[in-house]
């Protein structure tokens, strides 16, 4: 199990072959995912338009004005605001999570 964020809790992990959000701040981000049926999760960065023009044109990684992380379903996909989460961490699930789907299919 993996925490996030602490407070309000955020965490983000695998069990049993389903991936369980558990969101203490938003109950509606709460949910249980069958590994077999999430083709992949991704970790979006939203840069503000000034931002996106320093990246692009100097190569310089800016941190992103907000984070969303993507779960893309069979039938659609869940998006989930990260906000106060440690990003580092968020993206070593990522890598885990498409890991453990790879391995499944």
């Amino acid at each position: 199990m993996t925490a996030i964020r602490k407070n309000p809790l955020f965490e983000i992990y695998i069990k049993n072959d389903y991936l369980v959000i558990n969101n203490t701040d938003f109950d509606k981000d709460n949910g249980i995912f069958e590994i077999e049926n999430i083709l992949d999760v991704e970790l979006i960065r939203n840069l503000s338009f000034f931002n996106k023009i320093i990246e692009i044109t100097f190569g310089l990684n800016v941190p992103a004005k907000s984070s969303e992380l993507r779960i893309n379903i069979e039938n659609g996909f869940k998006d989930i605001v990260l906000t106060d989460c440690n990003i580092e961490k968020v993206e070593l699930l990522v890598y885990e999570i498409n890991q453990a789907i790879s391995k499944k299919k």
